[in-house]
């Protein structure tokens, strides 16, 4: 089989006509090569919610996992005799002409060379980044994963987690909104977890959505609930306009800010108020 390659692109707007690249696939059928940007993704990363960056991370790491198992973000990976076989010309092509908003494949194009990591590496450098450029293999994990890491294994049975609460929820909503738990005890208890130095826009988006949704809840329910806020104070000379943002938010009375290394805050709290999931939770069937 020849070898073929296709560039990743993720699309900068809803209609498609910006795109950036980000990544490189590269196979012959038995051996394939796979690799995102980290400079490019950490690029884009202040440019889209924080939502929206963690599906494209699973996404990409679920690509990673199928070629090799328990491989770090990001990774190149070499392998031969691979098990799945998705990763072929045809179905990059329905890709590429296969649009979901989230990523765009190129199609595929043939070219007359070995899957090498040399090769590989010359058509990255001309598509997507200077190879040389790349940053070490090394999991950045952003706040969101560190809050889940420390928090959410701890309060799972207690409250509901990762779900999107909308106006048939709550009807003083106007759009569907992400929280990262929500549970009660008598009054609603909700937590977000919020990325201090991203970019403004949309730091002031995510913090908009999440105070508009407490506000709603409150004037929903006909009372005021408990809502944490969990972020971490951004470089002040290299962000102050976020920082002052996150420095109000902090002295606030909105919601009750928890800073990153003070989760168990909201762990004790959820445990001695007697906190249980908003939503029924669907038992597994046996």
């Amino acid at each position: 089989m020849k070898t073929f390659f296709s560039i990743i692109y993720l699309p900068l707007n809803s209609n498609l006509q910006e795109k950036i690249s980000v990544g490189l696939v590269m196979s012959n059928g038995e051996k394939n090569i796979f690799k995102v940007s980290n400079p490019k993704m950490h690029i884009i990363k202040g440019l889209i919610s924080s939502n929206k960056f963690s599906i494209l991370k699973n996404y990409f790491n679920n690509i990673l996992n199928e070629i090799e198992p328990k491989i770090d973000d990001f990774q190149l990976n070499l392998k031969s005799d691979i098990s799945n076989n998705w990763l072929n010309e045809s179905y990059l092509s329905y890709l590429n002409r296969y649009n979901n908003n989230l990523v765009i494949y190129s199609e595929p194009k043939k070219i007359d060379t070995d899957v090498t990591l040399e090769n590989f590496k010359f058509l990255f450098n001309k598509y997507v980044f200077e190879y040389n450029e790349e940053i070490s293999v090394i999991k950045d994990e952003d706040i969101l994963s560190k809050v889940k890491t420390s928090l959410f294994n701890k309060i799972e049975d207690r409250v509901n987690l990762d779900v999107t609460v909308s106006p048939n929820d709550f009807k003083e909503l106007l759009t569907p909104v992400d929280v990262n738990f929500i549970g009660k005890n008598g009054v609603i208890v909700a937590g977000q977890t919020i990325d201090f130095a991203k970019r403004l826009y949309n730091l002031e988006n995510d913090l908009t959505r999440y105070i508009s949704f407490t506000k709603a809840v409150d004037y929903s329910c006909g009372d005021k609930g408990k809502y944490f806020l969990v972020g971490q104070e951004p470089n002040k000379i290299e962000n102050p306009t976020n920082h002052r943002t996150w420095k109000h938010v902090r002295e606030s009375h909105l919601v009750d800010y928890i800073d990153l290394s003070e989760t168990e805050k909201i762990k004790d709290y959820i445990i001695s108020k007697g906190v249980f999931p908003y939503f029924d939770k669907v038992e597994d069937s046996i």
